[in-house]
């Protein structure tokens, strides 16, 4: 085991790094994936304690080493400049790598994502709810865990898609390392992020905030994150909720499209 992530790579084009939501993996993007590597060099990643991407080494799962592993991942790749698209804990890494090296970003695109909690209180009390989720994880219990997971009412709007869909999205889920999730949550929780409020004042880059129709709480965490990012937009996702790569993923793959290429919405 090594302390890199994986990634795939496919098409060609403008580069643009996919970076998956907690309890998902680079197939999580396989849809949209299908529909933009047409038009850019699709990146997709594993991120820590997710699909291929595993360490026995606790350092591994902090976000300092994420954001190290992407810019290698830019580096192998010979990649200047990358747009990124992050969804929900990817979004997060997303944001905490802009942060840090704006200059190697093109354009960010940030879906149902938080730029992290307000205070300490705020924190402990997350830390303290997720610690259920990482106990049953680390008595490796992952169906258990899965299904509690799917419980939460922020995926309540998943249960109208399809059988098919909703079977693959939780083969995913159900093929990580239970482990590599415990330890991911235990070091990239909302309860250990730090607020990126401050950080993402000072990025200059485009950014495009997607939220679905039917998550009110990333509604308002949307708005907030616009107003602090200077040259920023947001879109709302119809008839989605929270994972609106799973539930619209044509509209965001059209959306991410035109953003990037300066392209209107298709007629």
């Amino acid at each position: 085991m090594n302390n890199k992530l994986f990634y795939k790579s496919e098409g060609n084009g403008l580069p643009l790094l996919l970076i998956h939501g907690f309890t998902g993996s680079h197939k999580s993007f396989d849809e949209i994936s299908k529909y933009l590597q047409q038009f850019f060099k699709i990146i997709r990643i594993d991120l820590a304690g997710h699909g291929k991407s595993m360490s026995q080494d606790a350092s591994f799962f902090s976000f300092e080493n994420s954001i190290k592993s992407i810019l290698k991942i830019l580096d192998d790749l010979r990649l200047i400049k990358v747009n990124i698209l992050g969804y929900s804990l990817g979004g997060r890494n997303a944001m905490h790598f802009v942060s840090k090296f704006q200059e190697r970003v093109n354009k960010l695109i940030v879906c149902s994502s938080s730029y992290g909690l307000k205070n300490q209180l705020e924190k402990d009390k997350r830390i303290n709810s997720d610690q259920k989720l990482i106990d049953l994880l680390e008595n490796n219990n992952l169906k258990e865990f899965v299904k509690l997971w799917e419980s939460l009412p922020l995926w309540d709007s998943e249960k109208r898609l399809s059988i098919e869909k909703i079977k693959k999205h939780k083969k995913i889920r159900l093929n990580n390392n239970p482990l590599g999730l415990a330890l991911n949550l235990k070091h990239q929780g909302q309860g250990k992020q730090n607020n990126l409020l401050s950080e993402l004042k000072k990025i200059k880059n485009e950014t495009l905030i997607l939220y679905g129709e039917k998550d009110d709480k990333y509604k308002k965490i949307s708005n907030k994150l616009d107003k602090t990012i200077r040259n920023s937009k947001t879109i709302m996702v119809p008839e989605s909720g929270h994972n609106i790569i799973l539930e619209n993923p044509i509209y965001v793959s059209r959306a991410v499209k035109n953003f990037i290429l300066g392209e209107n919405d298709d007629n």
